[in-house]
């Protein structure tokens, strides 16, 4: 007897564990989903790196210099169209022994020839101007132009001007990957160097990737 009612007990549990496993599902189904962005909008950080070359060094010894940079950026993003941020760009320029760009010995009294490097910060703004859909109607590469200028420094002193500005401004594409957070891209800019010295102009190709938050 006492068996019976045991068992009786316990298929009773079952049946109302049964009975409440749907009913718990159907209000947990209920529930609207969480949905996310397809690509992130709004501050960022980015890093790019690629080569420089500069078609006409001021100064004596080099009609052209050709060497590497290497930046990091932040920002953000005003409208799928629109970024504004901040830049900070190092190059280091590998030219022949003899390349000076300042020939007074009063000025460069080591009388320092050959490499330098320069670090270039100041502010940078990305417009894009067209875009391409994926297969499901998202934005998510842009063709934009870009500008940028600030101050520099330059190292060794006596080669080029150690303070001076630069100003970049090209073209570049970016790709907003479905890793909602990361996007991709490369550009083509035009480069100056402006001093007292003399202005050095170029080109610079410049990979680079970058996390929006």
């Amino acid at each position: 007897m006492r068996l019976s009612l045991a068992l009786a007990a316990c298929l009773g549990s079952l049946s109302a564990i049964a009975v409440a496993i749907p009913a718990h599902a159907q209000v947990q189904g209920d529930r609207p989903g969480l949905t996310y962005r397809e690509v992130e909008r709004g501050p960022w950080v980015g890093s790019s790196f690629g080569a420089v070359y500069y078609f006409n060094l001021p100064g004596e010894g080099a009609p052209s210099g050709v060497g590497s940079l290497f930046g990091l950026e932040a920002g953000y993003d005003v409208s799928k169209f629109l970024q504004l941020g901040v830049v900070i760009w190092g190059q280091s320029v590998g030219a022949p022994s003899t390349y000076r760009a300042i020939t007074d010995d009063a000025l460069n009294p080591k009388r320092a020839r050959g490499d330098f490097q320069t670090m270039m910060a100041g502010a940078s703004l990305r417009l894009a101007f067209l875009r391409f859909q994926d297969d499901n109607g998202q934005d998510r590469t842009f063709v934009y132009a870009r500008a940028a200028g600030g101050p520099t420094l330059s190292r060794p002193i006596g080669i080029v001007d150690e303070q001076g500005f630069f100003a970049a401004g090209g073209l570049g594409v970016e790709y907003f990957t479905r890793l909602r957070h990361f996007s991709v891209g490369i550009e083509l800019d035009g480069m100056a160097l402006l001093g007292d010295a003399g202005n050095a102009v170029g080109m610079a190709v410049l990979p680079h990737a970058k996390y929006t938050f």
